[in-house]
C-alpha cells in the first residue's frame, strides 16, 4: 500500500487542473457577456449535450466507486488513494474505460465552454484537461503498485478514456 503523504505530494496535477478550469470558466463567461453580447449559437445544443453526458458519467463513476470499490463517501473518491478493503473495479462502466470520471470531467468542462460558444474558454479548459491526463499516469502507477498483475491485465483489456480509441 502507498502512503497517503507521499501521494499528496505526487498528486500535484490537481492545483493546475482546478486553477486552469476556473480560469477557463471565467474566460468563458466574460467572453459570452462582453465579446458575444449574450448571443447563444447553434453550438449551445452540443455543449448542453456534453454537459449532461459528462455530468451523468461523472456521477455514475463516483457511485460505482462508492458502492463497489469500498469508498465511504464521494469526497474520498476525489483523492488518489488506496483505502482499506479497496476493490479494483473492472465491471460496469469500468469494464469499458479505466477513467470514466476523468472523461466525464473533461466532457462537462468542455461542454460549458461550447454551450457559451467560447473558443477562448474551450482552449483554456482543453489545456486544463492535459493535467487530468497527467494525473491518470500517477493514478495508474499507484494502482499497479496496489493491485499488481491484476491491474496490468485490466489495462490490457480497456482503454484509458475513450472506448476502442484511447
Amino acid at each position: 500500500m502507498i502512503k497517503q503523504e507521499k501521494l499528496s505530494k505526487e498528486d500535484w496535477t490537481v492545483a493546475p487542473f482546478l486553477g486552469l478550469s476556473l480560469l477557463g470558466f471565467i474566460t468563458t463567461i466574460l467572453d459570452f457577456i462582453f465579446l458575444q453580447v449574450f448571443a447563444f449559437k447553434f453550438m449551445a445544443i452540443g455543449g448542453l449535450i456534453l454537459i449532461i453526458v459528462g455530468g451523468v458519467l461523472r456521477m455514475k463513476a463516483r457511485l460505482e466507486l462508492k458502492k463497489r470499490a469500498g469508498f465511504n463517501s464521494f469526497i474520498e473518491t476525489t483523492k488518489l488513494q488506496i483505502i482499506k478493503d479497496h476493490h479494483l473495479l473492472n465491471n460496469g462502466i469500468y469494464k469499458h474505460i479505466r477513467h470514466p470520471l476523468y472523461l466525464g470531467e473533461i466532457l462537462r468542462n468542455l461542454g460549458i465552454a461550447i454551450f457559451f460558444s467560447s473558443f477562448y474558454g474551450a482552449l483554456i479548459i482543453g489545456l486544463s484537461s492535459f493535467f487530468l491526463i497527467m494525473r491518470i499516469e500517477i493514478e495508474e502507477k499507484m494502482l499497479i503498485s496496489a493491485f499488481g498483475k491484476y491491474y496490468k491485465e485490466y489495462k490490457k483489456k480497456t482503454m484509458k478514456l475513450i472506448p476502442y480509441i484511447y
